[in-house]
C-alpha cells in the first residue's frame, strides 16, 4: 500500500488487529527488516510497518532532511493513517527517530521501544581528514574544487561497504545523520520506555543502553548477551518475548 505525504510516495504494509503499533527499521533497511516481528505482534496489534524515504519503494527525501525530516514524515504518516496514540518500535536510526519524536511530542506515543538505538555521536577525524590536515594551507584553494572527488575514490577503493557508498542518493542526508546527537534530546523523554540491546553490538555500543537508561526516567533496559546490532532482525522472538509483557502492562 501507498500513502502521498508532503506529495512524496510512501510504501507501507498494515496487518493484524487491535491496539496500532507503529515499526520504523534502521538506516538501509526496509519495512521486510522487520516483517518476522510483525507477523509475532499482528496476532494481537494493528502492526503498521514503512519503508523509510530513500528505501525500498518509498520516494526520496529532499537532501537537507536529517533526523528532523524523517521524524516530522513519520509524524505526518501517524496523523495522515489516523493512527492515535500507537505503541513505537524503532531500530537503529528508527530509534533515533522515536527518541526525537518521543521527546518533542510526549503525547504521540502510547510507549517507547528503542531496540540497538542511535542517538549518540562521537567526534572522530577520519583518516582522509587527517591526510588533507597535511596539505599546505597555500594549497589547499585547489584541493577544495577537487575534494568532492578525492573523497569518492577514497570511498570506493577503501571503504566500498559505507553507508555514503551504498546509497550515494543519502549522502547528504547520511551526512548531516552523523553529525547529530540526540543526547539532550533523550533527557527529555517522559514516555514510558523499553530498550532492548546486544551485549555484542559494534555499531551502536551497549555503553549507550545504559546511557539511554540513565538518562529516560521511565525506563527498562534489557540486554542480549552474544547478540549483535541485528536483534530485531535475526532475533524477533527474543523482542517478542520482552515487548508482549511491556505493551500489555
Amino acid at each position: 500500500m501507498y500513502v502521498r505525504i508532503n506529495n512524496r510516495k510512501i510504501h507501507y504494509k498494515r496487518s493484524g488487529h487491535g491496539p496500532p503499533v507503529l515499526l520504523v527499521h534502521g538506516w538501509g533497511g526496509t519495512l521486510y527488516s522487520l516483517h518476522a516481528l510483525s507477523h509475532l505482534l499482528d496476532n494481537e496489534y494493528s502492526v503498521f510497518i514503512l519503508d523509510l524515504p530513500g528505501f525500498g519503494k518509498s520516494d526520496n527525501p529532499p537532501p537537507h532532511w536529517g533526523v528532523e525530516g524523517y521524524a516530522e514524515c513519520i509524524r505526518a504518516f501517524i496523523k495522515e493513517l489516523k493512527i492515535d496514540k500507537p505503541f513505537y518500535f524503532g531500530h537503529s536510526f528508527g530509534g533515533e527517530i522515536g527518541i526525537f519524536l518521543a521527546s518533542t511530542y510526549p503525547r504521540l506515543f502510547s510507549k517507547l521501544v528503542l531496540c540497538s538505538s542511535s542517538f549518540k555521536r562521537e567526534k572522530k577525524i577520519s583518516k582522509l581528514a587527517r591526510l588533507l590536515k597535511l596539505i599546505p594551507e597555500n594549497k589547499r584553494v585547489f584541493l577544495k574544487s577537487i575534494e568532492p572527488h578525492i573523497k569518492k575514490i577514497y570511498y570506493r577503493l577503501l571503504h566500498r561497504d559505507s553507508d555514503l557508498m551504498k546509497y550515494p542518493h543519502l549522502e547528504h542526508n547520511f551526512r548531516k545523520i552523523i553529525t547529530q546527537d540526540l543526547t539532550s534530546e533523550s533527557r527529555h523523554i517522559s514516555t514510558p520506555t523499553l530498550i532492548l540491546w546486544g551485549e555484542d553490538d559494534t555499531m551502536t555500543p551497549v555503553l549507550w543502553a545504559y546511557e539511554l537508561a540513565k538518562y529516560i526516567p521511565n525506563s527498562t533496559l534489557k540486554v542480549f548477551p552474544d547478540v549483535r546490532h541485528n536483534l530485531a532482525i535475526i532475533h524477533p522472538d527474543l523482542v517478542w518475548t520482552e515487548v508482549k509483557p511491556f505493551f500489555s502492562t
